[in-house]
């Protein structure tokens, strides 16, 4: 009966942590989207509100494979990335503008190569997301084996700037603090580190038998 009771008690303290880290997400995701839209305003809270809800909704099954709540110091360091991500948007769209209106600098658009120290898949994807919503870059591909970067520049002075952007510095930080934490664990009772998008198919394959 103890251990009936004790199962009882695991299994709504994992309910409540898969809540709890979908509530987060979701704050985090709403905050992401007011970010990018550059404007606060009824309109884009709610469209983000509903936008970053559905996304939560849609990916609900893989509420065990996230990570596990944040400190304090790795939701601070996401949201001083966020800021700073806001700022270079803002200065983007200034260089982009000077550029297309008076040629200052001049549009010289070219390909870029980056490699970072930055191992993990969801610290790849999150640069080269950061670098697609600035104006003036997009992120053409990135190698799944050497983590390096093919970039789209408008101007030459965007493609050495990139070379050198505070964000990559920023993400790789959040990727050690992260690395320094417990890793999650799954239901199938695997543990699984910061890489956990690269659980083995076969973890999910035998729970369908």
């Amino acid at each position: 009966m103890d251990l009936q009771i004790l199962y009882i008690l695991i299994i709504k303290k994992r309910g409540f942590m898969v809540r709890k880290r979908s509530l987060i997400l979701y704050i985090l995701l709403l905050v992401f989207w007011i970010a990018i839209s550059a404007e606060v305003d009824f309109q884009h809270i709610f469209i983000g509100a509903i936008i970053s809800f559905a996304t939560v909704w849609f990916w609900q099954d893989l509420g065990p494979r996230q990570p596990s709540v944040p400190t304090a110091g790795v939701f601070l360091l996401l949201v001083r990335c966020i800021l700073m991500m806001v700022w270079y948007i803002i200065q983007s769209n200034i260089a982009v503008a000077k550029t297309l209106l008076f040629n200052k600098p001049p549009a010289k658009p070219m390909f870029v190569i980056m490699e970072t120290s930055i191992k993990s898949n969801w610290g790849r994807v999150l640069l080269g997301t950061c670098i697609t919503i600035a104006p003036g870059s997009v992120t053409i591909d990135i190698d799944p084996e050497t983590g390096r970067f093919i970039v789209h520049a408008l101007t030459e002075e965007t493609a050495v700037d990139l070379l050198y952007w505070r964000i990559i510095g920023e993400i790789e930080r959040l990727e050690k603090r992260m690395k320094r934490g417990e890793a999650h664990v799954v239901d199938t009772g695997r543990t699984h580190g910061i890489n956990s998008a690269d659980t083995l198919a076969s973890d999910y394959r035998a729970d369908s038998h």
